[in-house]
């Protein structure tokens, strides 16, 4: 009679337990630009000299608007699915230059006619990115450029000012209390922007689509009009830049908002909204916005050229997605 030897089964293998991120990490990537952006005011306010003044801080609010409502739109298309919006500069442009140049004899014509052209620019984004999934970055620098081509040819280089004393004279210049009224506007669309992105169901479906697309499906997300949806929010906000924009200088022209995707993009991504989509707040592009701003306000002060300028913006925004990759990788974020 023969004997079975029964060998026992091996014992399921030990999940390896997840090693929780750095401690430190974790703070920079909470909090980091809270508290530099806390510190440089302060350390600008004691050794930069002008830059607590009245006239100083009117400056950067005005010179932060613009930028700021840009960044608001931003924020939506990099959170849907880490794309970018290159045609910024162009819809910023075509907004501000059809406010003036229709405005003279019937201004509510110049703004309508200023949002319906920057809505077409963000549908025809949206279409092809994400309904067609084209490549965002080669979309919307084709139609950044041919729009401000066109822009170009029919303006030719020509000024267009707005009446001294008019409504978008007044409203470049107008305080409510010790706070410019364009100040107070980005403050509106801030919250505009923080209302429909996190509380609504487009701003939840937004971050599910960043976060995972093939679950967000499943869900019943759709992606295509969802993606289209944040680059129309951003083509309205670059067209609030543009008249806000236009009434600061009370003047516009083709290259009038040169730079500002780069400005835009540095704000979303220094304070801290994922590259990667999926994660991020109107908050804190805020933040972002404020650095920004301080940060270039202080080059000026103390009278570094424009291509240091770039330089150091450049190198906060390396910085900024270098510690954003970090933070990934640590199952911060």
């Amino acid at each position: 009679m023969s004997t079975q030897h029964l060998t026992p089964a091996p014992p399921p293998p030990v999940a390896q337990a997840r090693t929780a991120p750095p401690a430190a990490l974790t703070v920079l990537s909470e909090y980091g630009i809270f508290i530099v952006t806390a510190a440089t005011i302060v350390l600008a306010a004691v050794a930069v000299n002008g830059f607590a003044s009245t006239a100083n801080v009117v400056d950067i609010f005005h010179r932060a608007a613009p930028v700021g409502i840009v960044a608001v739109g931003m924020t939506f298309v990099v959170i849907s699915a880490n794309y970018i919006d290159l045609s910024v500069v162009s819809q910023v442009a075509i907004a501000g230059v059809t406010m003036l140049s229709l405005g003279a004899d019937d201004l509510p014509l110049g703004i309508l006619c200023g949002i319906a052209l920057c809505v077409l620019v963000g549908l025809t984004n949206g279409l092809a990115v994400g309904v067609l999934r084209a490549n965002a970055v080669v979309v919307t620098l084709a139609t950044g450029g041919a729009s401000l081509g066109v822009l170009s040819l029919v303006t030719s280089g020509t000024i267009y000012y707005g009446s001294s004393g008019g409504l978008v004279d007044r409203f470049g210049h107008t305080r409510l209390g010790p706070f410019p009224l364009v100040a107070v506007s980005l403050v509106v669309v801030a919250v505009a922007g923080w209302f429909l992105l996190s509380r609504t169901v487009f701003g939840f479906s937004l971050k599910s689509l960043g976060a995972n697309r093939a679950a967000a499906r499943l869900a019943g997300v759709r992606g295509g009009w969802t993606v289209t949806g944040a680059f129309v929010v951003s083509s309205l906000c670059c067209a609030a830049a543009g008249f806000v924009l236009a009434s600061i200088s009370s003047t516009a022209v083709a290259t009038m908002s040169n730079g500002y995707d780069f400005s835009a993009l540095a704000a979303v991504i220094v304070g801290g909204n994922s590259l990667f989509g999926g994660r991020g707040s109107v908050q804190r592009t805020m933040i972002g916005v404020i650095f920004v701003s301080v940060v270039a306000n202080i080059l000026v002060l103390v009278g570094l050229p424009f291509a240091w300028q770039q330089l150091v913006t450049g190198s906060i925004i390396v910085a900024a997605v270098a510690l954003d990759s970090l933070s990934r990788k640590a199952g911060i974020r």
